[in-house]
């Protein structure tokens, strides 16, 4: 039964073209039962703030004292994690809390993720600083620049709060367009090349806080790190030597209680607070030795008491920050949408990407006015949350109280905080990133391209930047996929039972059936047709004498196409088959193509393919192509250059 007749038996019908008038009625009919209906705006409203449709169901019994806990463990979590990250992004560490305050109210209200935890995040946190110290430098003698392209009396939270609105513009226009696939293009090995490049980066701008010594960043687009690493150590002979007894101790502390204490505390259902206890503690030394004035040990110094007051970014500055605005925006979706994803497979809910877009939109544009910088979900603590027992984001309502309660009452208890507890406090917590170099031989096993995908990203970061290295990943990942479209395999299939055909060079029990078998492995575009003709070629062996045969021979032999992996075809696909069908013919041999996808037969019918090809060359599996085949042999070439009625099936 070839391809034609199959068609007629089971009432194969095209898809219907959409036209722009069904299109526009559609949309219209949509638009009509969404926003004129009572039922239409209860689905808005419960697909655009979600908190409407699982509140209402809480469970208040089973769920309000996990939740509790939970929150209350996350918060205590995230006093030091926000404090230290706010360094990181090259800012005062009250903004730290700002920013583990406000971003998790307005997530309790538009996002879909029940357990994910808004807030500081090491990746997001340097690429903030990194924009901060681009647009506004610091200077070795601890001055700030005020002055950008002419545009005067600047702060570094001017800058942020700028950036935190322009990032989550881009991720609401990002929502609106429904553009959330375009994290597609940042594959997991470039998201771990990019994470160890940016720990990198993270290590080296922490180590003068560590050591007590000031440096010039360098500006320099190549070798920024080298440069910058160069000059700490020209300046070791001037370290504090406190300073750094201060953060060896915390370092070993930190490393001692993550390797030993806080696994036991975890398998009893909490987490060991380590960083706030080593943070009251060093706090309460610094106050009573007077380490700053005695010994010199830079200290917070000041934690002003009380919430920002509202601020309107400054517009004027966002046209420069739109290409970083883009990278954090891309960045922080993808960190966010993975966690989510993991939690919902965990716990059997699914989360709306797009929702999770508006979310993290939403919340950057809104905690912009309230001195925010650009925030993400955080990995440990989305862990920390769901490991404590979190049901709902009742349990981020709770953790951003306990932050409230440190701005409106306990920030001053932490002023004489040494600051270099903070730095040691980010490098210890880049641990998990610099481990990332350990997937590589595992990403070595398994596909050598994805290895070039890790290097190339991780050496672009380390010797450029955080958002050279997301571009340039990103970059490598589409040509590599251009790559290997480009050579696919073209397999020989055998026959190991009725119907089932696998490779002859894997399988030892497939046998040879009357026709070759070809399988070519890759959609036939643009790309790969050379590739295509050439290895169909090599295959048959076929000596191409031009037309100096005989005019009336028999088909000598019988190639059939398995056609699965064709999923999408373009103009030179079709010419090229038209071309290896003619080249085939005066070679006496017959192409035969199987399991051919209804779209692409489509296709080839609007190229006007069927009109040269007859219908015995078609047929729904490899299977009804065999048995076709052995009648096939004794036919003449003449007869499939004649006109098809497939078309009219198609």
């Amino acid at each position: 039964m070839n391809q034609n007749e199959y068609d007629h038996k089971y009432g194969f019908n095209p898809k219907p073209k959409a036209t722009i008038r069904s299109i526009i009625r559609k949309r219209r009919t949509k638009f009509a039962d969404d926003f004129f209906t009572a039922e239409g705006w209860n689905r808005i409203i419960q697909r655009r703030i979600p908190v409407s449709r699982w509140l209402p169901r809480y469970n208040f019994r089973s769920f309000v004292v996990p939740d509790f806990l939970a929150g209350a463990t996350v918060g205590i979590y995230n006093i030091p994690q926000g404090l230290a990250y706010s360094v990181l992004a090259s800012l005062p560490p009250v903004y730290g809390l700002y920013a583990s305050f406000f971003p998790p109210i307005f997530y309790f209200l538009f996002g879909s993720s029940l357990h994910s935890s808004i807030g500081v995040f090491s990746l997001t946190c340097l690429m903030v600083g990194h924009t901060r110290t681009s647009i506004l430098p610091d200077y070795a003698n601890g001055t700030t620049a005020t002055e950008f392209r002419g545009i005067e009396n600047l702060t570094p939270t001017d800058v942020v709060v700028a950036l935190a609105f322009v990032t989550g513009a881009i991720q609401l226009i990002m929502a609106v367009l429904h553009l959330d696939f375009l994290t597609s293009y940042l594959s997991d090995p470039a998201v771990s090349g990019l994470n160890f490049g940016a720990a990198c980066h993270a290590f080296i701008s922490q180590l003068p806080a560590i050591l007590g010594i000031k440096i010039h960043s360098s500006k320099e687009f190549f070798f920024k790190l080298i440069y910058n690493f160069e000059e700490i150590i020209e300046n070791l002979g001037n370290i504090n030597v406190a300073t750094t007894i201060i953060s060896l101790l915390t370092i070993a502390l930190l490393i001692l209680s993550k390797s030993y204490i806080e696994p036991n505390t975890r398998r009893l259902g909490f987490p060991f607070p380590t960083e706030l206890v080593i943070m009251i503690f060093a706090t309460v030394v610094s106050t009573l030795t007077n380490l700053s004035e005695h010994w010199h040990v830079k200290i917070i110094s000041s934690i002003p008491l009380g919430m920002p007051q509202p601020v309107l970014p400054k517009f004027v500055l966002m046209p420069y920050l739109i290409r970083d605005g883009l990278s954090i925006a891309i960045v922080a979706y993808a960190v966010t949408v993975s966690m989510g994803k993991l939690m919902g497979r965990k716990h059997r809910y699914t989360i709306d990407t797009n929702q999770e877009l508006l979310a993290l939109g939403t919340s950057g544009i809104l905690s912009s006015f309230f001195s925010v910088f650009p925030t993400s979900t955080s990995l440990s603590r989305t862990l920390v949350n769901e490991e404590s027992g979190a049901k709902t984001q009742v349990s981020g309502l709770v953790s951003a109280i306990i932050i409230l309660s440190v701005i409106l009452f306990l920030g001053p208890l932490l002023e004489a905080l040494p600051m270099c507890i903070l730095s040691c406090i980010v490098v210890v917590a880049l641990r998990s990133l610099f481990q990332k170099i350990g997937e590589v031989p595992k990403i070595w096993k398994f596909s050598k391209l994805d290895t070039v995908i890790w290097i190339t990203t991780a050496i672009a970061t380390i010797c450029m930047d955080i958002i050279e290295g997301l571009v340039m990943g990103m970059i490598v990942a589409l040509f590599l996929v251009i790559i290997r479209t480009q050579w696919p395999d073209l397999d020989t299939l055998g026959e190991i039972s009725s119907r089932d055909y696998r490779v002859l060079d894997r399988y030892s029990a497939a046998k040879p059936p009357n026709a070759t078998i070809l399988r070519f492995d890759a959609p036939l575009i643009f790309t790969n047709v050379e590739t295509f003709k050439s290895k169909i070629r090599q295959a048959v062996h076929a000596n191409l004498p031009g037309c100096n045969l005989p005019e009336k021979q028999y088909i000598s032999r019988v190639i059939v196409l398995d056609c699965s992996c064709w999923a999408y075809t373009d103009a030179m696909g079709v010419e090229a088959i038209k071309e290896i069908h003619e080249e085939m013919l005066i070679n006496n041999i017959l192409l035969m193509f199987a399991d051919l996808k209804s779209h692409v037969r489509i296709q080839y019918l609007k190229a006007g393919l069927f009109t040269t090809m007859n219908e015995d060359q078609f047929y729904p599996s490899v299977h009804e192509a065999l048995q076709a085949a052995s009648m096939l042999y004794l036919t003449e070439p003449n007869e499939y250059r004649k006109d098809s009625t497939l078309s009219a099936v198609v």
